[in-house]
């Protein structure tokens, strides 16, 4: 960048979101429900659950409980919170560590709207906590959160973005002959997961010493036993919840930052002045 100049940086951000990557039938089912077409509703639970290789009764009630309030069917298993945050900080910030959760409306606005409106209030609260580059100073765009495509994806129906054999359909459809075959019909982008893993092996005795004495441990945010269990199954090859876990990681090194600075002092314990600091912590992970 700087040897040539370049000031803008394009990120895909939003793509997954936005242009359906994220390979759900349950906004297009809740869809269905609200607007009682059972009959569509049969067909695509069946279509789906052949797909998804689970029972069509699963699939019904992943589409069917965001229509009950949180308080009485619980928070879906991908939005708790992180396991190796401390029961006290969970409890005092469980609405940001669950994303703000809220019940689905049967009239008004199709549920998939909704939850694109959800979904794009998420992305919003992740690019504000993004730090101003600065060196080389560049500004950062991000097409696929372009106000005219958010319009068109958002007025479409849902299943012209994801169907059963194909994420992105309504994006690859419209780029035949365009982008090359290998690129345009790729199956997964599990190399973006494994990188992290791999990184955490390769370089185990840096994380095996920052769990020894976390700062957040002492500001009572984390469990540093179960962070420590979380990375032994990481370098296991084990499945653990990557993204809260590198946010995690990235708090720490932020409040090391902070006491490097003076900021803060970790032999006192957490100030009510410092209070407002855990709940942005809370959610910087949940975000």
């Amino acid at each position: 960048m700087a040897s040539q100049g370049n000031r803008v940086v394009l990120s895909g951000i939003g793509g997954d979101e936005v242009m359906g990557g994220v390979p759900t039938p349950a906004p297009e089912l809740e869809n269905l429900l609200a607007r009682a077409q059972f009959g569509s509703l049969a067909h695509q639970l069946k279509v789906w659950a052949l797909e998804k290789r689970k029972p069509w009764f699963h699939l019904f009630w992943e589409s069917a409980r965001g229509f009950f309030p949180p308080a009485l069917v619980g928070v879906p298993k991908y939005m708790r919170p992180a396991p190796w945050l401390q029961a006290s900080f969970v409890k005092r910030h469980w609405a940001a560590l669950t994303g703000y959760p809220s019940r689905t409306k049967l009239f008004g606005p199709l549920p998939s709207f909704l939850d694109n409106v959800s979904t794009l209030d998420a992305l919003q609260r992740q690019l504000a906590l993004t730090a101003l580059p600065f060196e080389p100073p560049f500004e950062k765009r991000y097409p696929y959160l372009d106000r005219d495509l958010l319009e068109f994806m958002f007025a479409i129906p849902r299943e012209q973005l994801v169907r059963p054999t194909q994420r992105r359909s309504l994006m690859r459809r419209a780029l035949v002959g365009i982008v090359p075959d290998e690129i345009l019909n790729r199956k997964t982008k599990a190399f973006v997961v494994r990188s992290p893993m791999v990184a955490i092996s390769n370089d185990w005795a840096h994380f095996a010493e920052m769990t020894q004495n976390m700062l957040s441990s002492s500001l009572g945010i984390v469990d540093s036993e179960r962070i420590s269990e979380a990375l032994q199954q990481v370098r296991q090859g084990k499945e653990v919840p990557m993204i809260a876990l590198r946010r995690t990681l990235c708090l720490e090194g932020w409040l090391k930052d902070l006491c490097a600075l003076g900021l803060i002092n970790p032999d006192t314990t957490v100030k009510p002045k410092l209070r407002w600091q855990a709940s942005i912590q809370g959610k910087a992970i949940s975000d």
